[in-house]
């Protein structure tokens, strides 16, 4: 039996709503978000994939068009470039992102502004078991300082 009970009460055929230390382990690589970020989790009964839900409450306002732009820039061309897996297609569902290399796959037609453009929602995937393994090897490759780009 799991230690938290909702957790444990058969996770293989129910969605569960938990906690995560996503959140905290943001404010660790970027102290800035430190208080401006919450984060929770809900289990569903998928052998593997992370789905995560970024919520942007933001001062000045934007568009959709505007964020997947700079999203997009950043994953071809940017300092995300192979970290980023930025996607188009418009039927993206979880097994899509089994073996995945990036950390983060961006699903760009998911995309929700609000509140006149102040309230952006992203919704981005990872594989969190093969895609986990390719960071580290990414991260080698960064402390070796060899870079390859990739092109879609």
């Amino acid at each position: 039996m799991h230690k938290k009970p909702r957790r444990g009460r058969s996770a293989a055929i129910n969605m569960v709503i938990t906690s995560t230390g996503a959140g905290k382990a943001v404010t660790k690589v970027i102290p800035s978000l430190d208080g401006k970020l919450s984060a929770n989790a809900v289990r569903v009964p998928t052998p593997n994939v992370s789905l995560a839900i970024l919520k942007l409450n933001l001062i000045k306002p934007t568009s959709v068009e505007d964020v997947n732009s700079k999203i997009r820039e950043a994953a071809l061309r940017g300092d995300l470039v192979n970290q980023i897996n930025y996607q188009i297609d418009p039927d993206l569902v979880s097994t899509d992102i089994i073996g995945n290399n990036c950390c983060s796959v961006f699903d760009s037609n998911a995309t929700i502004a609000s509140n006149g453009g102040k309230d952006i929602i992203l919704y981005t995937w990872y594989d969190n078991e093969f895609g986990y393994t390719k960071q580290v090897i990414r991260l080698a490759k960064l402390i070796a300082k060899v870079r390859r780009l990739t092109y879609y």
